[in-house]
């Protein structure tokens, strides 16, 4: 490169040596001399660089008499009287959506749907939906951290897997989910969050609503209003999230805990947080007013109104054909145990008069059992006995109806068995099923 420049009549000159091919680019800033009247002094230019089609010049010290050549080392634009903080950009398209169906499946199947195969190249889809009680967890996630699937089916609680990833949550009648769907290049996550916020502060000024660090939703700096996902495609991006507004939270709290203590995975975990319904602030506040305010705000800002507020049935195959398809997937077995990251479980039983609990191993890929044994003493049950329980689980899934089977199976074989031991095993098979699902 060449020498710093010394005087004030030659501003910056370049060597063609090493950069030959951008001397054309460069050939009007080569010499640059500035009259008597409105001169700049400059001083000390320490390294000239040029980066791709770049170029900048480091100062270590800059004084000016006329600002006007300023702009000669700045990235911005000449001064062409427009206001560069206004966006003059129209209006996108905007689509809201309500769906008529409180399905869990049939709603994750219909955004989904949305999401494969509506073109948002120039229009934004809204998504109001309300479920029937539901454990949701994420994509990489471990149902049986999360939650007690077994109290799921006591209570008569779905429990599902969605695409995106993040955290768990619970849905039921209380909770509003919000779905923004848009192009890859427009997602805007933190901005969507945000306008939820001026929304519900436009129309309850006392809520004391912000984002936190980890995008979630929170009131007075403390509670969690909403949890938060986002799914995205090479052209596509869903972010979804939940709106606790009347939310059984009794039951939340007593179902989104694991049933199991003795569980390692690397299955992604669910911060926990402490939450609160937006009923409990302001009585006013139901999921059909949160969803027509958060409505009208989208419209506000996108091109269309309240009166084209669709109301959709996810289920139709006439206007969504293969919804049906995704739904069942997303019910499967295979889908929400099968999909979980491998992990390894002990179950263990507590016995009178023994101060080591009887042991039960096993690991889990894929939702199926591959390696399991037992501990538990000599004295009651034979060590053959228990090698094969331990094997008669293994190939089977986690579940209570094929463990059963298999080990019903095994015990049948045996026939040269004391009372005491086949009773004993009987138990301690009965202890395993009783724990699946």
């Amino acid at each position: 490169m060449a020498a710093p420049c010394r005087s004030s009549t030659a501003l910056f000159t370049f060597s063609t040596r090493r950069f030959p091919t951008y001397l054309s680019m460069f050939r009007s800033f080569k010499t640059f001399t500035l009259t008597s009247e409105r001169s700049l002094n400059i001083s000390r230019v320490t390294k000239t660089e040029i980066m791709g089609r770049n170029w900048k010049v480091r100062c270590r010290k800059l004084t000016e008499r006329a600002t006007a050549h300023r702009r000669c080392f700045s990235s911005a634009t000449p001064d062409s009287g427009f206001d560069v903080t206004s966006d003059t950009r129209p209006k996108p398209k905007g689509i809201v959506y309500k769906s008529t169906s409180t399905d869990t499946f049939a709603n994750l199947a219909f955004e989904d749907w949305l999401y494969e195969n509506q073109d948002f190249t120039d229009t934004d889809i809204l998504l109001l939906w309300r479920n029937e009680p539901t454990v949701v967890i994420g994509r990489h996630q471990n149902p049986w951290a999360e939650c007690k699937v077994k109290r799921l089916q006591e209570l008569g609680i779905h429990l599902a897997r969605r695409r995106s990833g993040g955290g768990t949550v619970y849905h039921d009648f209380g909770n509003l989910n919000v779905t923004f769907l848009t192009s890859r290049d427009t997602y805007r996550r933190k901005q969507n969050l945000q306008d939820l916020v001026t929304a519900l502060k436009g129309r309850w000024p006392s809520l004391d609503l912000s984002v936190n660090k980890r995008d979630d939703l929170v009131l007075n700096d403390r509670y969690k209003l909403s949890g938060t996902a986002a799914k995205l495609g090479r052209k596509t991006a869903n972010h979804h999230c939940t709106l606790l507004c009347d939310v059984n939270t009794q039951v939340l709290k007593d179902i989104l805990v694991s049933g199991f203590d003795g569980l390692e995975t690397t299955a992604t975990e669910s911060i926990r947080s402490e939450v609160v319904n937006l009923k409990e602030v302001d009585p006013t506040i139901d999921t059909e007013v949160l969803g027509d305010t958060i409505a009208e705000y989208f419209m506000r800002n996108h091109q269309g109104d309240m009166k084209q507020v669709c109301d959709v049935d996810p289920t139709s195959e006439a206007l969504y054909p293969g919804v049906g398809k995704i739904t069942e997937e997303l019910k499967s077995w295979e889908w929400i145990y099968g999909k979980t990251p491998p992990f390894n479980i002990c179950l263990r039983k507590p016995v009178d008069g023994l101060a080591v609990p009887l042991g039960v191993y096993m690991k889990v890929k894929k939702g199926v059992i591959v390696d399991s044994y037992l501990e538990c003493p000599l004295l009651w049950v034979s060590e053959g006995v228990i090698q094969d329980i331990g094997y008669s689980m293994r190939g089977k899934r986690f579940r209570s109806v094929d463990v059963q089977a298999a080990l019903e199976k095994s015990l049948q074989s045996y026939r040269r068995i004391s009372d005491n031991e086949r009773q004993f095993a009987q138990r301690l098979c009965q202890f395993i099923v009783d724990k699946l699902v």
